[in-house]
């Protein structure tokens, strides 16, 4: 009985991601006709989706009293680490002229949604 529900959430999951895309980044990725291209979108969006997370980490800090803040700072260097160390498996995992494609797109994805979670605890319920 519970699955039910958890399936349905989990169709509307990629829809929730692509809204915290850039329209620029939309509209790139439509144009794109070679990896070339789609890299640049990627890292261009990466770029964006990076400032953002920045952005959102201050303002979380700002909120946070020292003990808050401390934790915070250790779990996203630890986050960081992960990212990295995941995306560079996704390249190693892919193999091919995919893999470098993949590797972008896994940074991209995952900052994108440490932007998302940040700005949750943030704001939560907005």
């Amino acid at each position: 009985m519970r699955l039910l529900p958890c399936l349905a959430l989990a169709g509307f999951m990629p829809m929730a991601m692509a809204d915290d895309n850039s329209p620029a980044y939309t509209e790139c990725m439509d144009k794109a006709s070679s990896t070339m291209a789609m890299s640049v979108c990627i890292q261009a969006e990466t770029k964006l989706q990076d400032e953002r997370l920045n952005r959102v980490y201050k303002q979380l800090m700002a909120k946070l009293d020292a003990g808050q803040q401390k934790s915070l700072r250790d779990v996203q260097r630890q986050w960081m680490s992960y990212r990295d160390g995941n995306c560079k498996f996704h390249v190693q995992a892919s193999g091919g002229t995919m893999a470098q494609l993949e590797g972008v797109m896994c940074v991209l994805d995952m900052t994108r949604e440490r932007a998302s979670e940040l700005q949750r605890v943030l704001s939560p319920g907005q």
